[in-house]
């Protein structure tokens, strides 16, 4: 009685063990954007991405007291970088 209680206990923690660690695919979905401005200088940096499976948008932000330059990638697969530049 007690081997078959031991491998069935046996069993039940290796299935658990691999139930839990084994990711084969975890399907990629995020959203972040973060920035920084310093009011002294009028320095402005900032940056955002959005990721939905294979689809990935950013947007990037830089600015100095006398111009902001904007660099948009809006989607990693079809669209070029589009850049402008305002005084």
């Amino acid at each position: 009685m007690f081997a078959k209680t031991l491998i069935f206990l046996t069993v039940v923690v290796a299935y658990a063990y691999a139930v839990h660690l084994v990711d084969y695919y975890a399907y990629p979905k995020y959203e972040f954007k973060y920035g920084v401005e310093d009011p002294h200088t009028g320095d402005l940096k900032q940056r955002a991405e959005i990721r939905d499976g294979d689809v990935v948008k950013q947007e990037y932000v830089w600015g100095e007291k006398d111009r902001i330059v904007k660099l948009a990638k809006v989607d990693a697969h079809d669209v070029p970088v589009q850049i402008a530049i305002h005084h």
